[in-house]
């Protein structure tokens, strides 16, 4: 077996399992109180996951995606959620977050419809107060879901990120590799290809990416070793020794019951219960089933 059809095979074992334990604590993932914006993170990442493995359906055809539609749809499709985000724009971020990637996918719910044409025309989210990648973050969702016909780019937004601005990785912390990660993410549609990047950008991410790839997985911190492995996949740079060998680590991680370890599993208390082990494991899991599903995609597109 060559080396891409064995990464395959374990992508694609790894998906499969990841589905499996999202749909075990898909309970986990509605918030107890919908009107709590703190509350709605994990629900806007599936949606995201579940907007990328529609888009990547042509190398991921095998995988069942219906329950998490079914949890979306029902959640999103409340008519006091959108007329609360509609009376609060200042929510915009967690509610949209978790409504363009379903809106991309297709669907509309009226609702939410309303409320986007409502708060459009009062300049959101233009009006948010944001960092950098995170407006990276909105030009892309909104590209993606048909509001924008412009791609986000290597402009004025990008230009104040901290990838612009700083070529040696040496003394980064973890808030600027996030923003590198997703910095990449954005301008990349999360797997690529690399379109929007002028060469020399590229090369400089991959120096970039590349020794903060190495140091998470030594860490290890599967989190972050999952999302600089993903963008090496955007960066059309993912036929190397080291994505392979930091791929399969990442893959051997990945425990049986479906969930993929956090950084913080080691905070866990002697008897955990099932949220506690959830909160510690559902972002990690997420990311790596992102990377997982975007080397399918990205290697079915050069077959």
């Amino acid at each position: 077996m060559r080396p891409d059809e064995r990464l395959a095979a374990l992508a694609l074992g790894c998906l499969t399992r990841g589905l499996g334990w999202i749909e075990r604590h898909i309970d986990l993932f509605v918030p107890d109180d919908p009107f709590d914006p703190e509350k709605l993170k994990e629900l806007a990442e599936l949606s995201i996951l579940h907007g990328c493995l529609r888009a990547w359906h042509d190398a991921c055809r095998s995988l069942e995606l219906a329950p998490i539609s079914k949890v979306l749809l029902e959640f999103l499709g409340d008519p006091r959620i959108a007329e609360w985000v509609r009376k609060l724009p200042a929510y915009y971020s967690p509610y949209m977050l978790a409504y363009l990637p379903l809106r991309a996918t297709g669907t509309r719910i009226g609702g939410f419809e309303a409320a986007l044409r409502v708060l459009t025309l009062r300049h959101y989210p233009e009006g948010l107060e944001t960092t950098p990648y995170r407006e990276l973050e909105f030009q892309h969702l909104c590209w993606k879901a048909g509001l924008t016909r412009r791609q986000p780019s290597c402009g004025a937004v990008y230009r104040r990120t901290t990838l612009a601005r700083c070529p040696n990785p040496i003394y980064f912390s973890n808030p600027e590799v996030y923003s590198v990660t997703h910095t990449i993410f954005y301008l990349n549609d999360i797997a690529g290809p690399c379109r929007s990047m002028p060469a020399s950008e590229r090369e400089r991410a991959i120096r970039v990416v590349e020794p903060l790839a190495l140091h998470y997985w030594r860490k290890p911190d599967w989190d972050l070793t999952s999302e600089l492995l993903l963008n090496l996949v955007a960066l059309d740079h993912f036929g190397t020794p080291l994505f392979a060998a930091a791929f399969e680590a990442v893959a051997a991680a990945w425990q049986d019951g479906g969930a993929l370890p956090g950084p913080a599993i080691g905070t866990l208390p002697s008897d955990p219960t099932r949220k506690q082990i959830f909160e510690r494991c559902y972002h990690t899991t997420l990311v790596a089933m992102l990377l997982c599903g975007g080397y399918l995609w990205r290697s079915h597109e050069r077959t």
